[in-house]
């Protein structure tokens, strides 16, 4: 399923500045939870080449991210692939899902996941031109809320990454706490205007983030400012 192409900004912060966001979002803003607050996980994939990276690094205005997304910290009700695209300064993306055991998942190796995913997105007719392998894993804690023209605000916090060994499972690997907090707003391109008008009170600069590149760098794989 492909969503519409939207406008993706984001903010980061430290503490003072998680609190400042929180008393604009309350007092500035019409957003309401729209969800509980849960356990975002997320398996990145890319190429030998790590073209994905490259690709972001170099600027490419047309690319992609590959990322196997679940929620919860022991069990889930499913896990989906997501292919991001991204055109300029517009995203979207593809959600194909996979089936996995709900329980048990940190204690499969990263080989076999892989393999599941590539074996039930050749069902789904998506099949990659490269041969692609696990790169990163990433846990944190998302808060959800919705404004009433349907502009997403999600607030990530408690990000953790640890490194995807092949033969490994996700239980067995070491976490690297990332210390920021990450304020996204996403909104359909028609809304431009009004977000920049909502966002005037935050008196913040939005940031590019990329948890992908930041969690490669914080393991030595990359180097990202």
């Amino acid at each position: 399923m492909k969503s519409d192409y939207r406008y993706e900004i984001k903010f980061l912060l430290d503490d003072v500045g998680l609190s400042d966001a929180l008393e604009w979002l309350y007092s500035h803003t019409t957003a309401v939870e729209m969800y509980d607050k849960r356990v975002v996980n997320s398996i990145y994939f890319d190429d030998m080449e790590f073209s994905a990276v490259q690709d972001n690094l170099s600027g490419i205005s047309d690319r992609k991210k590959l990322r196997l997304r679940w929620y919860g910290r022991k069990t889930y009700s499913e896990a989906r692939f997501e292919v991001k695209m991204r055109k300029g300064r517009v995203g979207s993306k593809f959600n194909y899902p996979i089936k996995l055991p709900i329980s048990g998942l940190n204690n499969l190796s990263l080989g076999d996941i892989t393999s599941s995913c590539i074996r039930d997105l050749s069902t789904q007719n998506v099949i990659f031109n490269d041969h692609i392998v696990p790169m990163l894993y990433v846990s944190y804690t998302r808060e959800y809320f919705e404004t009433h023209q349907g502009i997403r605000i999600t607030i990530d916090q408690d990000i953790n990454f640890s490194s995807t060994r092949l033969n490994s499972t996700l239980s067995e690997n070491a976490f690297v706490s990332y210390p920021s907090k990450v304020l996204e707003i996403k909104f359909p391109r028609g809304l431009k205007d009004e977000v920049a008008n909502l966002i005037r009170p935050l008196h913040m600069t939005p940031k590019r983030h990329s948890k992908y590149l930041v969690g490669l760098a914080l393991l030595g794989i990359a180097v990202y400012i």
